[in-house]
């Protein structure tokens, strides 16, 4: 992302390479787990993969989805995005993981559909978009420059995005850079940005509270949602999903405001 110095202040999985707009991370179909109800009822009717890109121009059109709503996951490599995802998806393998932190160099799209719910408003169809791990490849400073261009192309420019959930290790609070994430995505305030607190398991209760407190304060002073998950556990799993489902009731022309509330 852009440096803290040179961006806008205004407001603010690690599944295996595949071959760009072939195949997916997995070409065996994922077992899907016990189906997953989140708050209100969303449950995942179907997942799959649908695309890679590793440039601009390999990027998906937004028709190839019926123009759904996309939300869009960011992380650093060892975070647990993958298996954030394949919680929220109810899915064991749909989201690769690697021993290899930074392997993941392409944008990773999969197309959603949720069952339907009387008494619950949901979309039928939604798109998670699985963005590159970042702190950890070691690219080349030309590929390095390719990889950003297809990051801030695709955060920039893509008109069905609602919302970007940031993943951060509860233990080690925003760094560097989820902090240049934050502020670069304040270039679109219309987006819901959302922090996924991982690994809350990990810490005892008594030190949750304040490390979740400690994440809810951005770069600025502004106040995020956080909302604090565990994928060994599956805490969290409804919350997120609620806010996920709000995003995209939201039209473009605005952002509501979270009021730093953390769950």
């Amino acid at each position: 992302m852009a440096s803290k110095n040179a961006s806008a202040k205004k407001n603010t999985a690690k599944p295996s390479p595949a071959k760009p707009g072939t195949g997916g991370p997995s070409a065996k179909k994922p077992d899907a787990a016990k189906p997953g109800k989140g708050e209100g009822g969303v449950r995942v009717a179907d997942a799959e993969f649908a695309a890679g890109a590793a440039r601009r121009d390999q990027v998906p059109a937004t028709s190839l989805f019926d123009e759904a709503h996309e939300i869009a996951f960011a992380g650093r490599s060892n975070v647990g995005k993958s298996s954030l995802l394949n919680m929220m998806l109810s899915r064991k393998g749909l989201a690769r993981t690697s021993n290899t932190p930074g392997c993941t160099r392409q944008i990773n799209f999969f197309d959603i559909h949720l069952a339907a719910n009387e008494k619950f408003d949901v979309p039928p169809r939604l798109v998670f978009v699985d963005l590159p791990g970042y702190g950890y490849a070691k690219v080349s400073k030309s590929e390095a420059s390719a990889w950003k261009q297809l990051l801030e192309g695709y955060l920039k420019e893509r008109p069905t995005l609602r919302a970007v959930v940031i993943l951060v290790d509860v233990r080690r609070g925003l760094e560097e850079e989820e902090e240049d994430l934050v502020e670069f995505l304040a270039e679109r305030p219309e987006l819901r940005v959302l922090v996924a607190a991982t690994k809350i398991d990990k810490l005892s209760l008594s030190a949750q509270k304040p490390a979740l407190a400690r994440l809810a304060r951005g770069p600025d002073g502004e106040r995020l949602a956080v909302v604090a998950t565990s994928a060994e556990t599956g805490a969290g799993r409804e919350v997120l999903w609620s806010r996920i489902v709000d995003a995209c009731r939201v039209e473009p022309a605005g952002r509501p405001d979270d009021g730093g509330r953390v769950d």
